[in-house]
Protein backbone atom coordinates (compact mmCIF):
# COMPACT_ATOMS: atom_id res chain seq x y z
CA UNK A 1 0.00 0.00 0.00
CA UNK A 2 1.12 3.79 -0.63
CA UNK A 3 0.08 4.36 2.63
CA UNK A 4 -1.33 3.00 5.75
CA UNK A 5 -4.62 4.27 5.48
CA UNK A 6 -7.71 2.54 3.38
CA UNK A 7 -8.56 4.44 0.68
CA UNK A 8 -11.47 4.46 -0.40
CA UNK A 9 -12.26 3.23 -3.89
CA UNK A 10 -15.69 3.33 -5.95
CA UNK A 11 -16.32 0.41 -8.26
CA UNK A 12 -18.72 0.97 -10.18
CA UNK A 13 -19.90 -2.05 -12.88
CA UNK A 14 -23.45 -3.38 -14.46
CA UNK A 15 -21.40 -6.87 -13.96
CA UNK A 16 -22.71 -7.94 -10.40
CA UNK A 17 -19.75 -11.00 -10.16
CA UNK A 18 -17.29 -8.66 -11.65
CA UNK A 19 -18.00 -6.04 -9.32
CA UNK A 20 -18.15 -8.81 -6.56
CA UNK A 21 -15.23 -10.15 -7.20
CA UNK A 22 -12.73 -6.77 -7.72
CA UNK A 23 -14.32 -5.69 -4.30
CA UNK A 24 -13.57 -8.32 -2.87
CA UNK A 25 -9.78 -8.54 -4.21
CA UNK A 26 -9.12 -5.33 -3.14
CA UNK A 27 -10.24 -5.67 0.16
CA UNK A 28 -8.02 -8.48 1.10
CA UNK A 29 -5.09 -5.66 0.04
CA UNK A 30 -6.46 -3.15 2.46
CA UNK A 31 -8.71 -0.92 0.44
CA UNK A 32 -12.16 0.34 1.55
CA UNK A 33 -14.41 -0.86 -1.62
CA UNK A 34 -17.55 0.60 -2.23
CA UNK A 35 -19.56 -1.15 -5.18
CA UNK A 36 -22.44 0.73 -7.11
CA UNK A 37 -24.80 -0.90 -10.08
CA UNK A 38 -24.60 2.35 -12.31
CA UNK A 39 -22.97 5.46 -13.45
CA UNK A 40 -26.37 7.37 -12.02
CA UNK A 41 -25.48 5.80 -8.13
CA UNK A 42 -22.43 6.56 -8.42
CA UNK A 43 -23.04 10.31 -9.25
CA UNK A 44 -24.38 10.76 -5.54
CA UNK A 45 -21.34 9.19 -3.81
CA UNK A 46 -18.72 10.81 -5.64
CA UNK A 47 -18.39 13.65 -2.86
CA UNK A 48 -18.21 11.39 -0.17
CA UNK A 49 -14.49 11.21 -0.24
CA UNK A 50 -13.60 8.24 -2.66
CA UNK A 51 -9.57 8.17 -4.00
CA UNK A 52 -10.06 6.42 -6.36
CA UNK A 53 -13.24 5.68 -9.29
CA UNK A 54 -12.97 2.08 -11.50
CA UNK A 55 -15.85 2.33 -13.81
CA UNK A 56 -17.06 0.45 -16.72
CA UNK A 57 -17.66 2.39 -20.04
CA UNK A 58 -20.67 1.09 -21.07
CA UNK A 59 -23.39 1.03 -18.51
CA UNK A 60 -27.18 1.74 -18.71
CA UNK A 61 -28.66 5.37 -17.50
CA UNK A 62 -25.21 6.96 -17.48
CA UNK A 63 -21.88 5.76 -19.25
CA UNK A 64 -18.32 5.71 -17.95
CA UNK A 65 -17.26 8.84 -20.09
CA UNK A 66 -20.33 10.77 -18.31
CA UNK A 67 -19.22 9.96 -14.61
CA UNK A 68 -15.88 10.60 -15.66
CA UNK A 69 -17.04 14.33 -16.42
CA UNK A 70 -19.35 14.74 -13.14
CA UNK A 71 -16.02 13.57 -11.43
CA UNK A 72 -13.40 15.62 -12.72
CA UNK A 73 -16.00 18.48 -11.70
CA UNK A 74 -16.86 17.10 -8.14
CA UNK A 75 -13.76 15.77 -6.95
CA UNK A 76 -10.90 16.97 -8.99
CA UNK A 77 -7.81 15.01 -6.94
CA UNK A 78 -9.84 11.39 -7.35
CA UNK A 79 -8.30 9.28 -9.65
CA UNK A 80 -10.49 7.59 -12.35
CA UNK A 81 -9.14 4.50 -14.23
CA UNK A 82 -12.11 3.72 -16.72
CA UNK A 83 -12.62 -0.47 -17.66
CA UNK A 84 -13.98 -1.77 -20.80
CA UNK A 85 -14.97 -4.79 -22.62
CA UNK A 86 -15.57 -2.66 -25.89
CA UNK A 87 -11.81 -3.66 -27.68
CA UNK A 88 -11.16 -0.66 -29.23
CA UNK A 89 -8.67 1.53 -29.20
CA UNK A 90 -10.55 4.66 -30.12
CA UNK A 91 -12.63 3.98 -26.34
CA UNK A 92 -9.18 4.28 -24.37
CA UNK A 93 -8.53 7.22 -26.30
CA UNK A 94 -11.61 9.10 -25.76
CA UNK A 95 -11.52 8.34 -22.07
CA UNK A 96 -7.77 9.30 -21.82
CA UNK A 97 -8.55 13.01 -23.68
CA UNK A 98 -11.82 13.17 -21.53
CA UNK A 99 -9.53 13.63 -18.42
CA UNK A 100 -9.23 9.29 -16.99
CA UNK A 101 -6.20 8.70 -15.48
CA UNK A 102 -5.87 5.18 -16.94
CA UNK A 103 -7.66 2.82 -18.87
CA UNK A 104 -7.23 -0.93 -18.88
CA UNK A 105 -9.67 -3.57 -20.80
CA UNK A 106 -11.82 -6.02 -19.55
CA UNK A 107 -11.77 -8.58 -18.44
CA UNK A 108 -9.07 -6.96 -15.80
CA UNK A 109 -6.30 -8.57 -14.63
CA UNK A 110 -6.76 -7.94 -11.05
CA UNK A 111 -2.83 -7.36 -10.48
CA UNK A 112 -2.56 -5.05 -13.09
CA UNK A 113 -5.62 -3.35 -11.96
CA UNK A 114 -3.69 -2.89 -8.50
CA UNK A 115 -0.74 -1.94 -9.57
CA UNK A 116 -2.38 1.15 -11.56
CA UNK A 117 -4.06 2.27 -8.47
CA UNK A 118 -0.56 2.21 -6.44
CA UNK A 119 1.05 4.12 -9.10
CA UNK A 120 -2.19 6.71 -9.72
CA UNK A 121 -1.83 6.94 -5.48
CA UNK A 122 1.27 7.31 -5.17
CA UNK A 123 1.66 9.90 -8.04
CA UNK A 124 -1.27 11.73 -6.62
CA UNK A 125 0.49 11.84 -3.23
CA UNK A 126 3.38 12.65 -4.66
CA UNK A 127 2.12 15.75 -6.27
CA UNK A 128 0.35 17.01 -3.72
CA UNK A 129 3.85 16.84 -1.15
CA UNK A 130 5.83 19.10 -4.10
CA UNK A 131 2.55 21.26 -4.30
CA UNK A 132 2.14 21.93 -0.65
CA UNK A 133 6.35 21.89 -0.48
CA UNK A 134 6.54 24.23 -3.19
CA UNK A 135 3.68 26.48 -1.87
CA UNK A 136 5.50 26.56 1.91
CA UNK A 137 8.91 27.73 -0.29
CA UNK A 138 7.15 30.25 -2.62
CA UNK A 139 4.76 32.10 -0.11
CA UNK A 140 6.72 32.14 3.43
CA UNK A 141 10.35 31.63 2.29
CA UNK A 142 10.78 32.77 -1.25
CA UNK A 143 12.76 29.19 -1.76
CA UNK A 144 10.97 28.34 -4.94
CA UNK A 145 12.74 25.71 -7.62
CA UNK A 146 14.82 24.09 -4.29
CA UNK A 147 13.29 20.80 -3.79
CA UNK A 148 14.17 18.61 -0.34
CA UNK A 149 12.76 17.61 2.87
CA UNK A 150 15.67 16.03 4.40
CA UNK A 151 17.23 17.22 7.42
CA UNK A 152 20.13 18.85 5.71
CA UNK A 153 17.91 20.50 3.20
CA UNK A 154 15.48 21.60 5.89
CA UNK A 155 18.20 23.29 7.66
CA UNK A 156 19.72 24.87 4.90
CA UNK A 157 16.10 26.71 4.12
CA UNK A 158 16.70 28.04 7.77
CA UNK A 159 19.93 29.86 7.05
CA UNK A 160 18.84 31.32 4.02
CA UNK A 161 16.30 33.10 5.89
CA UNK A 162 18.45 33.95 8.42
CA UNK A 163 20.84 35.37 5.91
CA UNK A 164 19.34 36.93 3.25
CA UNK A 165 18.07 40.04 4.43
CA UNK A 166 21.39 41.09 6.29
CA UNK A 167 24.37 42.71 4.16
CA UNK A 168 26.79 39.63 5.00
CA UNK A 169 28.64 38.63 2.14
CA UNK A 170 27.57 34.86 1.99
CA UNK A 171 29.98 31.71 0.66
CA UNK A 172 28.05 28.83 -0.73
CA UNK A 173 30.25 25.71 -0.71
CA UNK A 174 29.46 22.12 -2.07
CA UNK A 175 30.12 20.02 -5.06
CA UNK A 176 29.21 20.94 -9.08
CA UNK A 177 25.73 20.18 -9.60
CA UNK A 178 24.17 20.87 -5.75
CA UNK A 179 22.32 23.71 -6.59
CA UNK A 180 24.25 26.51 -5.77
CA UNK A 181 22.80 28.96 -7.85
CA UNK A 182 19.52 28.24 -6.55
CA UNK A 183 20.61 29.41 -3.04
CA UNK A 184 22.02 32.35 -4.38
CA UNK A 185 18.84 33.33 -6.28
CA UNK A 186 17.10 32.17 -3.28
CA UNK A 187 19.29 35.00 -1.15
CA UNK A 188 18.46 37.88 -3.07
CA UNK A 189 14.82 36.80 -3.98
CA UNK A 190 14.73 37.23 0.32
CA UNK A 191 16.53 39.87 0.62
CA UNK A 192 16.13 44.05 1.03
CA UNK A 193 18.06 44.07 -2.47
CA UNK A 194 15.20 41.68 -4.57
CA UNK A 195 14.26 44.57 -6.47
CA UNK A 196 17.45 45.52 -8.01
CA UNK A 197 19.30 43.12 -10.49
CA UNK A 198 20.87 39.38 -9.37
CA UNK A 199 23.85 39.68 -11.59
CA UNK A 200 25.88 35.90 -12.37
CA UNK A 201 29.28 35.16 -13.51
CA UNK A 202 31.27 31.98 -13.75
CA UNK A 203 34.94 32.49 -13.28
CA UNK A 204 35.89 29.18 -14.99
CA UNK A 205 33.79 30.38 -17.87
CA UNK A 206 35.52 32.99 -18.95
CA UNK A 207 38.62 33.02 -20.77
CA UNK A 208 41.39 34.65 -18.29
CA UNK A 209 42.14 37.54 -20.11
CA UNK A 210 38.85 38.86 -19.83
CA UNK A 211 37.82 38.24 -16.23
CA UNK A 212 39.26 41.42 -14.53
CA UNK A 213 36.88 43.22 -17.83
CA UNK A 214 34.10 41.21 -17.14
CA UNK A 215 34.27 42.54 -13.37
CA UNK A 216 35.23 45.80 -12.80
CA UNK A 217 34.55 47.21 -16.23
CA UNK A 218 37.33 49.35 -18.68
CA UNK A 219 37.91 52.34 -20.50
CA UNK A 220 37.76 53.28 -24.31
CA UNK A 221 41.38 51.80 -25.32
CA UNK A 222 42.63 50.11 -22.85
CA UNK A 223 43.20 47.42 -24.54
CA UNK A 224 42.93 46.12 -28.55
CA UNK A 225 39.43 45.77 -29.04
CA UNK A 226 38.34 47.85 -26.09
CA UNK A 227 36.59 50.42 -28.69
CA UNK A 228 34.25 51.76 -26.05
CA UNK A 229 33.70 52.22 -21.91
CA UNK A 230 32.11 49.69 -20.19
CA UNK A 231 30.92 49.04 -17.35
CA UNK A 232 31.95 45.70 -15.34
CA UNK A 233 29.37 43.54 -13.39
CA UNK A 234 30.38 45.07 -10.05
CA UNK A 235 28.57 48.58 -11.30
CA UNK A 236 26.12 46.81 -13.76
CA UNK A 237 24.79 44.82 -10.07
CA UNK A 238 24.68 48.39 -8.74
CA UNK A 239 21.75 48.09 -5.44
CA UNK A 240 21.44 44.60 -6.03
CA UNK A 241 23.19 41.24 -5.37
CA UNK A 242 27.03 40.55 -7.41
CA UNK A 243 26.68 36.37 -7.53
CA UNK A 244 30.32 34.92 -8.45
CA UNK A 245 30.63 31.07 -9.34
CA UNK A 246 33.62 29.18 -9.43
CA UNK A 247 35.48 31.57 -7.19
CA UNK A 248 38.37 29.66 -6.81
CA UNK A 249 39.36 29.81 -10.31
CA UNK A 250 40.05 33.39 -10.01
CA UNK A 251 43.66 34.08 -10.98
CA UNK A 252 45.73 35.23 -7.62
CA UNK A 253 46.97 38.61 -9.66
CA UNK A 254 43.27 39.50 -9.75
CA UNK A 255 42.19 38.69 -6.00
CA UNK A 256 43.75 41.92 -4.33
CA UNK A 257 42.00 43.85 -6.65
CA UNK A 258 38.80 41.84 -6.01
CA UNK A 259 39.71 42.14 -2.09
CA UNK A 260 39.75 45.89 -2.33
CA UNK A 261 36.29 46.16 -4.42
CA UNK A 262 34.83 44.50 -1.31
CA UNK A 263 36.65 46.24 1.48
CA UNK A 264 36.12 49.60 -0.16
CA UNK A 265 33.25 49.21 -2.08
CA UNK A 266 34.67 50.75 -5.15
CA UNK A 267 35.68 49.79 -8.43
CA UNK A 268 39.04 50.90 -10.93
CA UNK A 269 37.95 49.95 -14.42
CA UNK A 270 41.30 49.06 -16.49
CA UNK A 271 42.40 51.79 -18.23
CA UNK A 272 40.66 54.67 -15.44
CA UNK A 273 42.28 56.97 -13.48
CA UNK A 274 39.51 56.98 -10.79
CA UNK A 275 37.92 54.78 -8.66
CA UNK A 276 33.93 54.41 -8.81
CA UNK A 277 32.00 53.74 -5.98
CA UNK A 278 29.82 50.84 -6.33
CA UNK A 279 26.79 49.64 -4.09
CA UNK A 280 26.34 45.65 -4.05
CA UNK A 281 26.38 42.64 -2.27
CA UNK A 282 28.66 39.52 -2.89
CA UNK A 283 27.24 35.72 -2.74
CA UNK A 284 30.77 33.69 -3.97
CA UNK A 285 30.35 29.82 -4.69
CA UNK A 286 33.06 27.49 -5.06
CA UNK A 287 33.50 23.53 -5.40
CA UNK A 288 36.92 23.67 -4.39
CA UNK A 289 38.22 23.27 -1.08
CA UNK A 290 39.92 27.16 -0.69
CA UNK A 291 41.66 26.51 2.52
CA UNK A 292 43.56 24.03 0.74
CA UNK A 293 44.37 26.58 -1.74
CA UNK A 294 44.93 29.12 0.53
CA UNK A 295 48.01 26.69 1.66
CA UNK A 296 49.05 25.45 -1.46
CA UNK A 297 49.50 29.60 -1.86
CA UNK A 298 46.93 29.61 -5.10
CA UNK A 299 44.09 31.73 -3.19
CA UNK A 300 45.00 34.58 -0.72
CA UNK A 301 44.09 34.28 3.04
CA UNK A 302 42.67 37.49 3.55
CA UNK A 303 40.29 37.06 0.71
CA UNK A 304 39.17 33.88 1.44
CA UNK A 305 38.44 35.16 5.12
CA UNK A 306 36.45 38.09 3.76
CA UNK A 307 34.71 35.82 1.86
CA UNK A 308 33.86 33.20 4.25
CA UNK A 309 31.85 35.50 6.52
CA UNK A 310 28.65 33.23 6.92
CA UNK A 311 29.22 30.17 4.48
CA UNK A 312 26.49 27.89 3.55
CA UNK A 313 27.62 24.18 2.88
CA UNK A 314 25.21 22.52 0.52
CA UNK A 315 25.56 18.36 0.92
CA UNK A 316 25.84 16.23 -1.97
CA UNK A 317 23.30 14.47 -3.64
CA UNK A 318 24.37 10.86 -1.78
CA UNK A 319 24.02 12.09 1.66
CA UNK A 320 19.92 13.40 0.87
CA UNK A 321 18.87 10.24 -0.74
CA UNK A 322 15.29 10.70 1.35
CA UNK A 323 14.87 13.60 -1.28
CA UNK A 324 15.73 11.74 -4.52
CA UNK A 325 12.62 9.85 -4.56
CA UNK A 326 10.84 13.45 -4.48
CA UNK A 327 13.11 15.15 -6.80
CA UNK A 328 12.72 12.31 -9.04
CA UNK A 329 9.25 12.89 -9.23
CA UNK A 330 9.45 16.45 -9.68
CA UNK A 331 11.48 16.43 -12.57
CA UNK A 332 9.55 13.59 -14.23
CA UNK A 333 6.46 16.01 -13.85
CA UNK A 334 8.25 18.97 -15.65
CA UNK A 335 10.59 17.56 -18.08
CA UNK A 336 7.60 14.99 -19.62
CA UNK A 337 5.18 18.51 -19.61
CA UNK A 338 8.30 20.64 -21.51
CA UNK A 339 8.78 17.63 -23.79
CA UNK A 340 4.96 16.94 -23.72
CA UNK A 341 5.85 13.16 -23.13
CA UNK A 342 3.92 10.57 -21.51
CA UNK A 343 5.73 9.10 -18.89
CA UNK A 344 3.84 9.78 -15.24
CA UNK A 345 5.89 7.48 -12.58
CA UNK A 346 9.13 5.18 -12.02
CA UNK A 347 8.90 2.03 -11.18
CA UNK A 348 9.87 0.81 -7.82
CA UNK A 349 13.10 -1.32 -9.21
CA UNK A 350 14.08 1.72 -11.17
CA UNK A 351 13.95 3.96 -8.10
CA UNK A 352 15.51 2.11 -5.82
CA UNK A 353 18.60 1.72 -8.29
CA UNK A 354 18.60 4.89 -8.54
CA UNK A 355 18.27 5.61 -4.96
CA UNK A 356 21.58 3.48 -4.78
CA UNK A 357 23.61 5.21 -7.28
CA UNK A 358 26.08 8.01 -6.32
CA UNK A 359 25.68 10.74 -8.18
CA UNK A 360 28.72 12.31 -8.51
CA UNK A 361 27.07 15.15 -10.59
CA UNK A 362 24.52 15.81 -7.92
CA UNK A 363 20.91 17.22 -8.65
CA UNK A 364 22.04 18.58 -12.24
CA UNK A 365 22.79 15.07 -13.15
CA UNK A 366 19.76 13.99 -11.85
CA UNK A 367 17.91 15.93 -13.98
CA UNK A 368 19.97 15.58 -16.91
CA UNK A 369 19.93 12.13 -16.70
CA UNK A 370 15.66 12.13 -16.17
CA UNK A 371 15.88 14.30 -19.40
CA UNK A 372 17.43 11.85 -21.66
CA UNK A 373 15.41 9.14 -20.19
CA UNK A 374 11.95 10.91 -20.66
CA UNK A 375 12.70 12.08 -24.35
CA UNK A 376 13.99 9.23 -25.74
CA UNK A 377 10.92 7.24 -24.20
CA UNK A 378 6.86 6.30 -24.86
CA UNK A 379 6.46 4.93 -22.02
CA UNK A 380 4.43 6.12 -18.96
CA UNK A 381 6.31 4.12 -16.52
CA UNK A 382 10.07 4.59 -16.04
CA UNK A 383 11.55 1.46 -15.32
CA UNK A 384 14.71 -0.58 -14.91
CA UNK A 385 15.30 -0.94 -18.53
CA UNK A 386 15.52 2.71 -18.86
CA UNK A 387 18.19 3.51 -16.93
CA UNK A 388 21.69 4.02 -18.35
CA UNK A 389 23.96 0.71 -17.34
CA UNK A 390 26.56 3.23 -15.03
CA UNK A 391 23.16 3.44 -12.70
CA UNK A 392 21.83 0.13 -13.27
CA UNK A 393 25.49 -1.29 -12.71
CA UNK A 394 25.87 -3.02 -16.04
CA UNK A 395 29.32 -1.54 -16.18
CA UNK A 396 31.56 -1.67 -12.74
CA UNK A 397 34.47 0.06 -11.55
CA UNK A 398 36.31 -3.38 -12.15
CA UNK A 399 36.13 -2.45 -15.76
CA UNK A 400 37.68 0.65 -15.67
CA UNK A 401 40.18 -0.27 -12.49
CA UNK A 402 42.46 -2.60 -13.45
CA UNK A 403 45.73 -3.97 -11.22
CA UNK A 404 48.93 -2.06 -12.15
CA UNK A 405 47.49 0.78 -13.33
CA UNK A 406 49.02 4.19 -12.35
CA UNK A 407 46.63 6.76 -10.44
CA UNK A 408 47.39 8.98 -14.08
CA UNK A 409 45.79 6.18 -16.22
CA UNK A 410 42.98 5.60 -13.86
CA UNK A 411 42.20 9.58 -14.33
CA UNK A 412 42.78 9.30 -17.68
CA UNK A 413 40.14 6.05 -17.86
CA UNK A 414 37.59 7.92 -15.82
CA UNK A 415 37.98 11.56 -18.04
CA UNK A 416 37.72 9.36 -21.39
CA UNK A 417 34.60 7.22 -20.76
CA UNK A 418 32.56 10.51 -19.09
CA UNK A 419 33.21 11.99 -22.25
CA UNK A 420 31.86 9.04 -24.37
CA UNK A 421 28.69 9.18 -21.82
CA UNK A 422 28.42 13.19 -22.55
CA UNK A 423 29.01 11.97 -25.75
CA UNK A 424 31.59 15.31 -26.00
CA UNK A 425 29.88 17.10 -24.14
CA UNK A 426 32.79 18.90 -22.05
CA UNK A 427 30.85 20.78 -19.47
CA UNK A 428 28.28 18.17 -18.56
CA UNK A 429 31.55 15.39 -18.69
CA UNK A 430 33.42 18.32 -16.12
CA UNK A 431 29.70 18.45 -13.72
CA UNK A 432 29.99 14.68 -13.56
CA UNK A 433 33.73 14.32 -13.00
CA UNK A 434 33.25 17.38 -9.92
CA UNK A 435 35.97 19.57 -12.12
CA UNK A 436 35.71 22.88 -13.53
CA UNK A 437 35.49 23.15 -17.52
CA UNK A 438 39.00 24.70 -17.39
CA UNK A 439 40.76 21.63 -15.46
CA UNK A 440 38.84 19.34 -17.53
CA UNK A 441 40.70 21.27 -20.59
CA UNK A 442 43.55 20.99 -19.35
CA UNK A 443 43.76 17.28 -17.79
CA UNK A 444 42.27 16.89 -22.16
CA UNK A 445 45.89 18.20 -22.95
CA UNK A 446 47.68 16.49 -20.31
CA UNK A 447 46.43 13.34 -21.23
CA UNK A 448 46.57 13.80 -24.95
CA UNK A 449 42.49 12.83 -25.37
CA UNK A 450 42.11 16.62 -27.36
CA UNK A 451 42.43 14.85 -30.71
CA UNK A 452 39.41 12.36 -29.89
CA UNK A 453 36.86 14.96 -29.29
Amino acid sequence: MTEQRAWKILIVDDDADSRASTAQWLQRRGYNPVTVADGESAMEMIEEGVAVVVTDLKMPKTDGLALLDVAKRKAPHAIVIVVSGVESVNAAIAALKAGADDFLPKPVNLNELTERIESSLRRRAMAEQIAELQSQLTQQRGLDNMIGTSASIRALFEKIRLVADTKSTVLITGESGTGKELVARSIHRLSRRAAKPLIAVNCAALPESLVESELFGHKKGAFTGATADRKGLFETAGGGTLFVDEIGELDLSLQAKFLRALENRTVMPIGGSKEIDVDVRLVAATNRELLQQVQNKEFREDLYFRLKVVELALPPLRERKDDIPLLIRHFIDQISTENERPVKDISTAALEAMKAYKWPGNVRELRNTLEGIIVLTLDEIIDEQHLPPHITGAESAQAIIQPGMTLAEIEREAIRRTLEHTSGHRTRAAELLGISVRTLQRKLKEFDLESNR
